[in-house]
């Protein structure tokens, strides 16, 4: 029960929550069956520098907190207890200032928690723009500067209205020079050099290193410093070459880092929207880059592309000076605490650890009592104990889609210690077991693929021959002042994405808000790349009228990537991965990322050369066809989930996604015939031969749990209260409502 009671003191009024530690008792919530005595215990054993009794007390509050949320909302217009909060949770009173932090940690919208953030914390998302911003400002240099390098090195090359790429085309016997593939592979080399170091380093750099997260970041951005200025300075295409796989090993670790720390920093409710500055500042310092190619072009038309390298080291520098100053991320520290596990002295190492877990979560939250942070570090803790679990479950074969809380070993857990899962067995899980790991390995993999079957990277490393054989008329080689209007547009396309990406920042965090952004992204996409191609005639026949369409529908194709499937695909990434596993299963999403763009990279010229301008934007409107079924398939819907919940969604079974991925194209596609065959009595919305499904979540859940009955006639007391408990905690809901009710919420 809850309820507001009088006190001697006649100016406070509590908002007293009935404190429930029935061991009975069924809850949606992890904490459900923490008691007093787990939370000293977790106290006593890591030395945290909090009162016993305000842990203990953040520790209740966190597991009462569906209660304690509904007791503020019915308080939210009581003006006495507005001016004077005080909250009592059964026999723990919590002080003003505590239950201020309590009232605002939960009842914030969104845009109060982002103006409210720590100033640690916001020094950490600046450090991370920076970071983007750099990955966004290398790629911008070496676009701009690509040709002119290869020319200036002895490689030269050319891909203006005369070359043998835009001839090939439309003579089959005319052949790529070598230099051509040379460009192509001094393009693309950054791309395969940090698929493979990313996945190589990555781990261990944070892990055996013992570098963490912002150690991590500081390497790859030491490697982009040291990159671009060596190549700003070279001489030969070979010198040239090998900076550039090391730009790759630093564009790797920035990629599959600093999502990964955004993601576990953030509060759950604008985790998204910070996960989108990493796409969004990308973004922004491809813009950048674009703008300081434009005004160096102008400076010394031969030396201009030294120029355009160097200046990428402006946002890694200020990386550098920011980024070992912020908080580390703490559940990483947890993480790491349990590799220390067994040691013994005054304080060991695993208990330093969780001690600045502790101390960081102190600094990200910025609030004046550690109440929060008290609680948030036991949650953190128990849900890494039952990952842990479930993933050791997974590696003996005994998979279950049975939530960790459930049964008879979750009193064990709750006062277990953290263990470490060796390297080797984290891969196993990745590629040999089925089970969440190996499902959520897979919707990675398919939002990174797509965002190169969509064809966005192909452009880009084209842009310079598609602009210049739409805008150029002529077959001679292009002046400088044409060069000038080809950086202009390439600025212009940069500034459309960087803007273009906002819009999802006011989506991703809704519910289901990743697949919403990625079932109007493809579509648009395939037929803004379809579009282009049709209006697209032969160089000779090209009116200002054809110019401006084949412009206008590549602005589109930039707006459904730059809204959808650019910030969706590194936001899924970051989040869907146990924690265990996280920088490992970044770092393979970003493998998969980064090879298929080497790939295009390699292969543009030879492609453009086969099929044309034309063949190229037909291809890839397949092509996103074929992405957006991938990911309607394979990638869970998430939006409001706290991080560790997400995890959780992919107990739906990739056989099950399949089936009901393609039952739904079958309806849509058969709609419209269902409808003409019956119009008379049947509308629209209803229209259709089979059944209209739920969500994902529904549908899984009706076939899971209602297939899951009992005799109550022949089971005994226990049996039936067991089976009832264990069936409505992994449902995430009381016993007796239905899935298509109530969907789970989660803390």
């Amino acid at each position: 029960m809850t309820g507001l009671m009088a006190t001697g003191d006649p100016q406070v009024l509590w908002a007293e929550v009935r404190n429930n530690e029935s061991p009975g008792h069924v809850s949606k919530f992890p904490l459900n069956r923490v008691t007093e005595r787990h939370a000293a215990t977790f106290y006593g054993r890591h030395y945290l520098p909090i009162e016993e009794d305000v842990f203990i007390r953040g520790v209740l509050a966190l597991r009462s907190q569906d209660a304690i949320e509904s007791k503020f909302r019915s308080l939210h217009n009581n003006e006495s207890w507005m001016e004077n909060k005080r909250l009592k949770l059964g026999e723990h009173e919590y002080s003003k200032i505590e239950t201020e932090v309590l009232y605002n940690a939960w009842m914030r919208g969104k845009m109060e928690t982002l103006k409210n953030l720590s100033r640690l914390h916001r020094l950490l998302i600046v450090a991370c723009i920076y970071a983007a911003m750099t990955q966004g400002w290398d790629q911008a240099a070496m676009a701009g500067a690509a040709i002119e390098v290869m020319n200036n090195l002895g490689k030269t090359t050319d891909t203006g209205p005369s070359s043998g790429i835009a001839k090939r085309a439309t003579d089959p016997n005319v052949h790529l020079d070598e230099n051509t593939w040379l460009l192509g592979v001094t393009v693309g080399v950054p791309f395969f050099a940090g698929a493979v170091l990313g996945l190589i380093i990555t781990d261990p750099v944070t892990r055996f290193l013992g570098f963490g997260r912002r150690g991590a970041i500081c390497v790859a951005g030491i490697f982009s410093l040291i990159s671009v200025v060596g190549s700003a300075s070279v001489h030969k295409w070979e010198h040239l070459l090998g900076f550039r796989i090391l730009l790759g090993a630093g564009m790797a670790g920035k990629a599959s880092i600093v999502p990964i720390l955004l993601s576990e920093t953030s509060p759950k409710n604008v985790r998204g929207i910070l996960l989108v500055f990493w796409q969004l500042f990308v973004a922004f310092g491809l813009a950048a880059g674009s703008v300081a190619n434009l005004s160096v072009y102008r400076l010394d038309v031969d030396s201009s592309w030294r120029y355009m390298f160097i200046a990428a080291f402006l946002p890694a520098l200020l990386l550098l000076s920011l980024i070992l100053f912020s908080p580390e991320s703490p559940r990483w520290l947890l993480k790491e605490s349990g590799a220390f596990r067994g040691q013994h002295g005054v304080m060991t190492q695993s208990q330093k650890l969780v001690r600045n877990a502790y101390l960081s979560l102190v600094d990200l939250r910025g609030e004046p009592s550690p109440i929060l942070a008290a609680g948030e570090l036991y949650l953190m803790h128990t849900r890494l104990i039952d990952e842990q679990h479930r993933l050791k479950d997974e590696l003996a074969k005994t998979y279950s889609t049975a939530l960790p809380d459930a049964g008879p070993r979750s009193e064990s857990r709750l006062v277990d210690e953290i263990e470490h899962i060796k390297w080797w067995s984290r891969v196993k899980l990745m590629f040999l077991y089925p089970g969440f790991t190996r499902r959520a390995h897979l919707a990675a993999a398919a939002v990174m693929i797509s965002q190169q079957l969509c064809g966005i990277n192909l452009l880009a490393f084209l842009a310079d021959r598609f602009f210049r054989d739409s805008i150029i008329h002529h077959t001679e080689k292009t002046t400088p002042a044409e060069n000038m209007q080809l950086l202009g547009i390439s600025f212009a396309f940069m500034f459309l994405n960087f803007s273009a990406t906002m819009i999802a920042l006011f989506q991703i965090d809704k519910p289901n808000g990743r697949r919403t952004l990625l079932n109007w992204s493809f579509p648009g996409m395939a037929v803004s790349l379809l579009g282009s191609a049709l209006v697209i005639t032969k160089p000779g026949e090209r009116t200002a009228g054809m110019i401006a369409g084949h412009f206008i529908f590549l602005a589109f194709f930039m707006i459904a990537y730059s809204a959808g499937e650019g910030p969706a695909a590194f936001v899924i990434s970051a989040e869907v991965f146990p924690l265990v596993n996280r920088e490992l299963g970044m770092s393979l999403a970003v493998f998969w990322n980064f090879m298929g763009a080497g790939i295009l990279a390699v292969i543009a010229p030879w492609l453009l050369r086969e099929l044309g301008q034309k063949g190229v934007l037909f291809l890839f409107s397949g092509t996103n066809l074929l992405a957006w079924f991938l990911c309607s398939w394979l990638i869970p819907d998430t939006g409001i989930e706290a991080l560790e919940d997400v995890f959780d969604r992919l107990d739906i079974t990739t056989l099950f996604m399949l089936k009901y991925t393609v039952l739904k194209i079958l309806r849509r596609v058969t709609k419209p015939l269902h409808w003409c065959l019956n119009f008379k009595t049947t509308t629209w919305s209803s229209a259709g031969f089979w059944q209209k499904p739920g969500s994902p979540r529904d549908e899984f859940d009706e076939s899971k749990f209602g297939a899951q009955r009992f005799d109550e006639e022949t089971a005994s007391q226990p049996e039936r209260h067991e089976m009832l408990e264990r069936t409505a905690a992994n449902a995430g809901r009381p016993e007796g409502i239905s899935p298509r009710n109530e969907r789970r919420q989660s803390v």
